[in-house]
């Protein structure tokens, strides 16, 4: 009987925590907000809160995971390229996935899962990903793209162009959306977002030919 395939999960959580009470993003960049009564919600921040509970529950599950930022600074999209890249020499690319987390803004609500432009082999996972999420999260809309026949959005993202295997990015809700933002933020959600991506990587699993 031939032996399964092992998958290598590469977390990326987009832009920079916070270190001293300073957040690690340039503020000319963005990526975050103040709402009216002074809360500010910072992406950085939430993306690594949802990292480190969806690593944990992968790691849970027996899967084999590497968080390409382990930092709570803002690593150069190069640098985390370069990371995952070394992961996909060492393991194999097709051994491969990354998942980037983010969080979207903009005054919209929802989720989103982007690939790159084109058909390629990121196109099953991002479909697999959302139909996963549309399942764990039925309340929240999820952002679409059919154009090309397939649910996910396109767009030459600089770390989906540049790391060798295939890889998709989330959009996990508006955080500049105060109605999002109340979800977002809640430790519930992220355990909810985690356990949906451990039944993503199961699925992955038990469908060999991606």
């Amino acid at each position: 009987m031939k032996a399964r395939m092992e998958k290598i999960f590469l977390i990326d959580s987009g832009h920079g925590g916070m270190l001293k009470n300073v957040y690690q993003t340039d503020s000319k960049v963005g990526k975050y907000h103040i709402f009216s009564n002074g809360e500010i919600a910072y992406e950085g921040v939430i993306n690594r809160q949802i990292k480190k509970v969806v690593i944990n529950k992968l790691e849970e599950n027996s899967f084999k995971v590497v968080d390409v930022c382990p930092t709570e600074l803002d690593l150069s999209l190069n640098t985390r390229c370069k990371i995952a890249n070394s992961i996909c020499e060492q393991y194999g690319i097709k051994n491969c996935l990354l998942i980037s987390l983010h969080s979207n803004a903009g005054g919209g609500r929802g989720f989103e899962v982007w690939t790159t432009k084109g058909q390629t082999d990121s196109d099953q996972f991002a479909s697999l990903l959302a139909n996963t999420f549309g399942y764990f999260f039925p309340d929240i809309k999820i952002r679409t793209d059919y154009l090309d026949g397939d649910i996910d959005k396109e767009e030459d993202f600089y770390i989906l162009k540049n790391v060798l295997c295939p890889a998709v990015l989330t959009e996990f809700l508006f955080f500049d959306n105060w109605e999002d933002w109340q979800i977002l933020k809640k430790p519930e959600t992220h355990l909810r977002f985690a356990n949906m991506i451990v039944e993503f990587a199961k699925n992955i699993m038990l469908n060999l030919k991606i």
